[in-house]
């Protein structure tokens, strides 16, 4: 059984070495998010809504159907995006230094759980 949202997002942030992990609704609300205190979760989480935006727009414009994930590489950070059941998306920051196999992996392994703590929401 998962434990509560924040729970799983926090372990997610330790077990991945991010320095942000949130689940983010449609509006560019933040469900619930993990960071540390240099991020603004609440202005990430309306930039990432608005990156989900930009991901279904490229899908159905190349007729390829739903994105899957979105990963966008900085010079000194990665990013991933995530789109999870309800509108909602999981987004993660990490040093740009890491792994990118190692964060995919991470993530992928940690959305059963946190499709559990949203649905116990």
């Amino acid at each position: 059984m998962a434990g509560t949202l924040t729970d799983v997002l926090q372990g997610l942030r330790q077990a991945g070495g991010f320095d942000m992990v949130a689940v983010v609704g449609a509006d560019g609300l933040p469900i619930d998010a993990c960071n540390t205190p240099d991020i603004d979760a609440d202005s990430l989480a309306a930039l990432a809504a608005s990156g989900l935006l930009m991901m279904d727009a490229i899908g159905q414009e190349l007729r390829q159907g739903k994105a899957t994930q979105a990963i966008l590489e900085f010079e000194r950070s990665l990013v991933v995006l995530e789109p999870m059941q309800h509108d909602l998306v999981l987004m993660a920051v990490a040093n740009g230094e890491s792994n990118l196999g190692r964060v995919r992996l991470v993530l992928r392994r940690a959305l059963p759980e946190i499709a559990e703590a949203i649905s116990a929401f």
